[in-house]
């Protein structure tokens, strides 16, 4: 009889100290990616809005969750964007609230980000919307009499240099005349006078030169998940080599997308699509840069204003570009690709390098003056800024890039059917509506799109308090900056129609 009276206390004193085991194993262990916003979704509790979400860490200190409102079902979403530069290890979820003892709600693995999907990292896909509204409204912008007229000094050219310069020279003038007449075009030129002025025989020979270099990186680069990927260094110094010279950036994609191409590495869409970020971030800041400088030079500003702040915001814009296109080539690789987009020195330097070339092309064109040198002033007036075969191709890169993001085919289509809707208004001209108001008063390329970029943020805070997971406000975020762009674009058209008939009015 003892002896069956101490087997039952073992059995019962085993079972005792089980049950703290059984309640650790039963504890949900979740494994989370740093530099992700990541959810969790509680609910059945009328005072959970009062509750406080946090991930701790092993020394105690916490990480607090962004929670929603309420949804319909009464469920809440807690949302936390991890830090990338958090410590890798083992984290806790807590929960507190007022009445209620912390509890520990799960476990968190906390591991190096692996993956890379825009749509995770709701800061990153905030700036590649927030370049898009000031892409599209700027051009939309440019549209406006005010702006349509570009122009820009260069001095007298001399005759073409001879020598074993010659045929590379002739190349070059041959290429340029070959593309068909554009703001493109314009501006392939245009960027293209400083390094001419500086020197005829590298302006000459530079685009042969960055095409073996593209065509070197498209044969020794890296390949992850069948897209192409490139070092850090070599993409920062052709972004520059193609600032200094955009045709030089030009030919360098061109050479890089060859290669690629040859060697049998593009084989997907998303490949193709990472080619062609690639070579937009070489080409792309500095014209858009110096198309947003010039415009912002047809605005009034204070007299100190003037010295710099056009030159500063167009070179923010292209560092802008530039981080952007970064991003669109990591996306693509669905990974954490070599350039890195956790750091802005990049972008930073890339923006200094910029204005710095700016103020030394004005200083040469100050000089042009005061020696009396002789000197031309090329003129581009704008009859519509892009053509049908550059809107198509933009819609069908935006809807792809949308694709690769949320993988709903269906938000793809409907998201770059309406983002085509701004840029279709960009091919033509309409008779009426006319709204005298809009007579009245002139506009700002630098306000309006600052306007435009602040409404944005309003609405992606907004958005980030719905009880939707990071995907689904992600998809929210992107239709409210395609509305946005929607009504601007069609405010924009009115503007145009009005002040013009105006003009026809004065003129009889």
């Amino acid at each position: 009889m003892l002896n069956r009276f101490l087997t039952f206390l073992i059995l019962l004193s085993g079972m005792f100290l089980i049950l703290p085991a059984s309640t650790a194993v039963d504890l949900p262990v979740l494994t989370w990616e740093k530099g992700l916003e990541h959810n969790l979704v509680l609910g059945g509790n009328q005072n959970i809005t009062n509750w406080k979400i946090n991930l701790v860490s092993q020394h105690g200190s916490a990480l607090p969750f962004r929670i929603s409102r309420k949804d319909s079902r009464g469920f809440v979403y807690f949302s936390l964007q991890v830090p990338e530069n958090l410590e890798s290890g083992v984290y806790t979820i807590v929960s507190s609230g007022s009445g209620y003892e912390n509890k520990v709600v799960a476990g968190v693995r906390l591991v190096d980000q692996s993956t890379f999907n825009v749509i995770q990292i709701p800061t990153k896909l905030l700036l590649i919307l927030l370049s898009l509204i000031l892409l599209i409204s700027t051009l939309s912008i440019l549209r406006m009499e005010k702006y349509a007229r570009i122009e820009y000094i260069r001095a007298k050219p001399q005759a073409p240099p001879q020598g074993w310069v010659s045929p590379f020279y002739r190349f070059r003038v041959a290429a340029i005349n070959e593309v068909n007449n554009s703001l493109f075009k314009f501006k392939l030129i245009r960027e293209g006078e400083l390094l001419l002025k500086v020197s005829p025989a590298m302006w000459s020979t530079a685009p042969f030169l960055t095409f073996f270099l593209g065509s070197y990186l498209g044969l020794h680069g890296g390949v992850s998940n069948q897209v192409r990927t490139l070092s850090a260094i070599f993409y920062f110094c052709v972004a520059i080599a193609g600032l200094i010279d955009p045709f030089s950036g030009f030919m360098a994609g061109t050479g890089f997308s060859f290669v690629s191409i040859v060697v049998g590495n593009i084989i997907s869409v998303k490949a193709a699509m990472s080619l062609v970020a690639i070579t937009l971030g070489w080409i792309a800041p500095g014209l858009i840069s110096s198309l947003y400088t010039d415009a912002l030079r047809k605005d009034k500003y204070a007299t100190f204003l003037r010295k710099f702040l056009p030159e500063l915001i167009g070179s923010a814009v292209g560092a802008l570009v530039l981080f952007v296109s970064m991003l669109l080539t990591n996306s693509f690789t669905d990974r954490v690709g070599p350039i890195p987009t956790n750091s802005y020195l990049f972008p930073m330097a890339f923006g200094f390098f910029n204005f710095l070339r700016i103020k030394f092309e004005s200083f040469i064109n100050k000089d042009l003056h005061q020696t009396g040198e002789n000197y031309q002033i090329r003129v581009l007036e704008l009859p519509r800024v892009l053509a049908p075969r550059s809107v198509l191709l933009c819609s069908v890169y935006f809807s792809a890039c949308i694709y690769e993001w949320t993988e709903s085919m269906r938000f793809a289509f409907i998201s770059g059917a309406l983002l085509a809707f701004p840029l279709v208004l960009l091919l033509v001209r309409f008779e009426s509506p006319l709204i005298p108001f809009f007579q009245r008063f002139e506009r700002h390329i630098a306000l309006e799109t600052l306007c435009l970029c602040l409404l944005a943020y309003a609405a992606f805070l907004n958005i980030q308090d719905f009880p939707l997971d990071v995907t689904q406000k992600g998809k929210m975020f992107i239709l409210s900056a395609i509305i946005l762009l929607f009504v601007h674009g069609f405010y924009s058209s009115v503007y145009d129609t009005s002040s013009r008939s105006r003009k026809v009015e004065v003129v009889a």
